[in-house]
Parts: C-alpha cells; structure tokens; sequence
C-alpha cells in the first residue's frame, strides 16, 4: 500500500483513526495474503498457479479499495 501507518497516526483526528486504521489493517493483510499466494505460485508449479492466481488477483482488488478508502479520509481524493 502507498500509504504508511504513520500518515494514519499523523493525519487521523479521534473520529477517523479506528475507521482509518481498519481499513489499513485490511489493506495490509491483503497485500500479506497476496504475497503468500504469489510464493505458492513460484513454488508448487501450474497447479498452484491457476489456484493462486486467483488469489493474488482479488487479494490486489482489496489493497485497491482498502488503498482508496484511505485517501478519501485522508483527504487525498
């Protein structure tokens, strides 16, 4: 994610940080799991691939909307 924690902390008043947070938190457990996948990929072969890639494809469309959330309440948007 484009985005650091520390933007959160910096920029986050009381109201917004839990939403804020949260949304980061599932922005980078997306990119952990997509990661993961991609190694199952590169590892197990053509059976892994097809599986995985799937994986890897809809773990990156939440980064995506996790990673927009975050710049409409950061005001980035």
């Amino acid at each position: 994610m484009k985005t650091k924690f520390e933007e959160i902390i910096d920029n986050a008043s009381s109201q917004t940080f839990e939403v804020t947070s949260k949304i980061y938190g599932l922005g980078r457990q997306a990119e952990i799991i997509q990661k993961l996948a991609q190694e199952q990929i590169e590892e197990n072969g053509e059976f892994a691939k097809i599986h995985c890639s799937n994986i890897v494809q809809w773990m990156q469309e939440i980064v995506d909307l996790a990673q927009k959330g975050l710049d409409i309440q950061l005001g980035k948007e």
